[in-house]
């Protein structure tokens, strides 16, 4: 019985995390002022974001001035290409996001008039 009890609280666990999660990207999605290509340039490069994307991945990379991209194990080449940041970590694709500041003063990656992901911006280490 107690198996039954920890396999139900898991789920409930899980369908509440991803009822909170969901609702945190619809209500990012309300408001902010979307950036310009040199507004992002400013904001995030030369600093570190941590956040997490809508698939549930979570990420802390560091934005270097020069367009380097350190991650945790990995790296990669950040552009700026009209009003969005796109992003190289060296595989085929070439993945580009609007940025959008939110009321917080958090950043939130728009691909396709949605909400991607959302990131806390913090002086690089």
């Amino acid at each position: 019985m107690r198996v039954q009890v920890s396999s139900i609280t898991g789920i409930c666990l899980a369908a509440a995390l991803s009822t909170l999660s969901a609702s945190a990207f619809a209500n990012a999605d309300s408001e902010g002022e979307r950036l310009s290509g040199e507004e992002i340039r400013e904001l995030v490069w030369g600093n570190q974001v941590q956040g997490e994307m809508a698939g549930g991945e979570a990420y802390s990379e560091v934005y270097l001035p020069d367009g380097e991209i350190v991650g945790d194990g990995y790296s990669g080449e950040a552009t700026i290409v009209d009003d969005t940041m796109c992003f190289d970590y060296g595989g085929d694709d070439v993945d580009c996001y609007g940025v959008r500041r939110n009321s917080d003063g958090n950043i939130e990656w728009i691909k396709d008039d949605e909400v991607a992901g959302f990131g806390t911006i913090s002086d690089a280490p």
